[in-house]
């Protein structure tokens, strides 16, 4: 008996390191084919950044445990599915899909499933090796759906099926399986009368993510209208049933949407990605986001720091009285339990009998008390461009390092970030965009990750660099190094202001304080030669006011910029003028002389007003 306990007990714990043992691999899968390290896989799901990340996908579906003791395909089936996310990751655009994705059950799956062949379309034809597990595994799945009490066995499953099936194949350039086209026949026919036009575009639209969404979206709501011929009894009844047997991804109710990935070239959002229609990527290959430790050598800013400490040491503010206005300034009110035996206030009935006892006694209320709570971070975005070599940058270094010091004393976190290119007038993209044909007579060829649709608007056509100084997480102390990066203006280059503005907000959006401000430092417009000189006049100043307009609508983060131009205030000025950023919470800050007491109140100014109302 004992022995038989035993060997049930070890059979158990094996299968449980086998299953940690599988998840672990996928999760490296992902990580080392999407560049996004923090990247996990357990318990069937996806997360990023800790997060959860959900799609709607039925070939994404996955039961581990299921496939740990059986047959040599489970394994197989587990890399496709890791393939498959890391394919959705690295060629996923959030911003699209928040947009764009439909909001009921049927449509959105079928949405989400044309997004994914997408995706996996696009990295067969790089990777021979991703596009066989992708392969094995879709195999996998399709002999599970046709299998007793599988897929095709339910009216809406056998709807979904087809349209993946048949999706797929037009992507892929295959022909569908004699016994696969003889199963969806019926319902073939009649998706073909609804959704072929749409179809016969899906291959030629695969590099254009917003052309390719509109034929998605057109498609996933045609096949909604045949699953509601269906009575809405049987079609959720359908859906659980198919959700129950592990055909369909769980139902998580995360917003379904992305959490961002810290590396370079991935646009996945949390929280309403913002979206600027009209602006375009040539290439993202050579895009990077760095740390600030990754840009000199620690020798190089340690001298750097001792410079910075001379210049913060010289400045008249009391770090500890600037600390205490500004926990004034970001502290939210919370409930701090009651205070009891009071003569006025909200009657506390525990202490009612003592009225009938003690007649004319009138300490029978209770008040609530109430406590600040400074659960708050700011997002400091400061621009790189090489026009801040002239507009005082090492004064802008100086602010940003005793806010940070005088922030941590507050008890608020606090973010620093940087944006700049990585080359001068175009760099490497450009060099990608000229290999392509792009400048011989205004057209242009597609680039790895592009988004256009206009050959003769390529686009932005730089790399974009993104430097992190400090994370919110970085205690001041650990980060002093990095930020003094901050006052070697080799690596300041051009500026691609609405990108940076998209990319910090998705990093502050992530974050699960309530109070959220992001301070968009800069001293004049978006500027990119390559960029400006290819594409329609105000391109770029385009983007960022429909970027900084889309993070003031959405409300969840609130934005305050900061001019230092000399003489010029740019952010601040008339949404027509063609240098404003059109950010309504603005403000110029003179850096010409050393900073005085006045300098330090630059953030009461931009987010005063809006908390005290």
């Amino acid at each position: 008996m004992n022995d038989a306990v035993n060997e049930a007990v070890n059979e158990a714990v094996n299968e449980a390191a086998r299953r940690r043992w599988l998840e672990r691999h996928c999760a490296a899968t992902i990580r080392a084919l999407s560049a996004v390290s923090r990247s996990e896989y357990r318990d069937n799901r996806l997360f990023v950044g800790g997060k959860e990340v959900g799609f709607k996908v039925p070939h994404l579906a996955l039961d581990v445990e299921a496939g740990l003791g059986a047959a040599a395909d489970s394994v197989s089936r587990c890399r496709g599915v890791a393939d498959s996310l890391a394919l959705r990751l690295y060629y996923g655009d959030a911003a699209i899909d928040a947009l764009m994705q439909p909001k009921d059950g049927v449509s959105k799956i079928v949405f989400d499933s044309l997004q994914q062949l997408r995706c996996e379309s696009l990295g067969a034809e790089v990777w021979s090796g991703v596009a066989h597990n992708l392969a094995e595994s879709f195999d996998h799945w399709c002999r599970e759906c046709r299998g007793i009490r599988g897929l095709v066995e339910n009216e809406i499953g056998l709807l979904i099926y087809a349209v993946v099936q048949m999706a797929r194949v037009k992507l892929n350039h295959q022909a569908l399986e004699e016994e696969v086209a003889g199963l969806i026949e019926a319902v073939r026919f009649r998706l073909a009368a609804v959704i072929g036009d749409e179809l016969a575009q899906l291959y030629a639209a695969r590099e254009q993510p917003i052309r390719y969404a509109k034929l998605a979206q057109t498609m996933a709501a045609a096949v909604s209208e045949i699953a509601d011929s269906l009575d809405g009894e049987r079609m959720h009844t359908h859906l659980a049933a198919l959700r129950q047997r592990n055909l369909l991804p769980p139902s998580n109710e995360v917003d379904d949407k992305y959490v961002e990935s810290q590396e370079a070239g991935v646009a996945f959002r949390r929280e309403a990605p913002i979206f600027a229609p009209g602006y375009s990527v040539f290439c993202r290959d050579f895009d990077r986001e760095v740390s600030g430790s990754d840009l000199y050598r620690l020798q190089q800013r340690r001298e750097m720091r001792v410079d910075l400490d001379k210049r913060v040491a010289l400045n008249p503010v009391s770090l500890a009285r600037l600390a205490q206005r500004l926990k004034r300034l970001f502290a939210i009110p919370r409930r701090d339990g009651w205070l009891e035996g009071e003569e006025e206030g909200v009657v506390d009935g525990r202490r009612l009998s003592q009225m009938v006892v003690r007649p004319g006694y009138r300490r029978v209320f209770k008040q609530e008390m109430t406590a600040t709570s400074a659960d708050s971070v700011v997002t400091f975005l400061l621009d790189n461009s090489g026009s801040m070599k002239r507009q005082r940058f090492a004064t802008v270094t100086v602010l940003i390092d005793i806010y940070c010091r005088a922030l941590e004393l507050a008890g608020i976190k606090s973010e620093v970030l940087g944006f700049t290119t990585g080359g001068w007038a175009g760099g490497e993209s450009i060099k990608a965009w000229r290999r392509a044909g792009g400048g011989a007579g205004g057209g242009a060829g597609g680039g790895a990750g592009d988004d256009h649709d206009n050959p003769d608007m390529p686009g932005r056509l730089n790399e974009v660099l993104h430097i992190v100084y400090k994370t919110a997480d970085t205690r001041w102390r650990r980060a002093r190094y990095s930020i003094s990066s901050l006052l070697n203006p080799l690596h300041y280059r051009e500026g691609l202001d609405g990108e940076a503005l998209q990319w910090a907000a998705g990093r502050l959006a992530e974050r699960r304080e309530p109070g959220k401000y992001l301070v968009y430092i800069s001293d004049g417009a978006p500027m990119e030669t390559a960029t400006a000189h290819h594409n329609p006049d105000g391109y770029l100043q385009d983007h960022l006011r429909q970027v900084a307009s889309a993070i003031e609508q959405a409300g969840r983060i609130r934005l305050g910029a900061i001019s230092i131009a000399e003489g010029e205030e740019w952010i601040a000025g008339s949404m027509s003028s063609g240098m404003s950023s059109g950010i309504s919470s603005a403000i110029s800050l003179d850096l010409s002389a050393t900073l005085e007491n006045h300098s330090f109140a630059a953030l009461e100014r931009l987010f005063g007003a809006w908390i005290r109302g």
